[in-house]
């Protein structure tokens, strides 16, 4: 079964901001959990990860000068890897962007203690994880 997630980026006031571009180009280019990157489509990214795991990147705004709200991650749940909750946190963490874990969450959920702020509450606050564990035990993939 394949699982979309939606990055979407708030700024401290609460309303919708850009995402850091450098910040998520520096994860696509520099982490070791990426093996290759290769673009699948109009600013769509099939990734390959070190450990054998793999999602899509829809990430419209990236490349180039329009708004750069959020992003669309695709990925196959019975092949969630340590490398793809990496991944996933990473993209977090150095763009700026809070998870949404699907359509009808009733949270986000934040890498950084101020995002806690930042977001819009939905029925529940955010919920702040430290690292890609905390992540895979909060998306109910938790890492062996």
């Amino acid at each position: 079964m394949y699982r979309n997630m939606i990055l979407v980026c708030h700024a401290a006031d609460g309303h919708i901001a850009d995402g850091d571009r450098q910040g998520i180009r520096r994860v696509l280019d520099w982490s070791e959990s990426v093996a290759n990157v290769e673009l699948s489509g109009c600013e769509s990214y099939e990734i390959v990860l070190v450990d054998g795991g793999k999602l899509e990147l829809d990430a419209p705004g990236l490349d180039g000068n329009r708004s750069f709200h959020h992003m669309e991650l695709f990925f196959d749940t019975s092949e969630v890897t340590p490398g793809v909750l990496t991944l996933i946190y990473e993209l977090m963490h150095g763009g700026g962007f809070g998870l949404m874990d699907s359509v009808e969450a009733s949270q986000f959920i934040v890498s950084q203690p101020q995002q806690v702020a930042y977001f819009p509450r939905l029925p529940e606050m955010p919920r702040l994880v430290r690292n890609s564990r905390d992540l895979g035990h909060t998306l109910g993939h938790p890492i062996p």
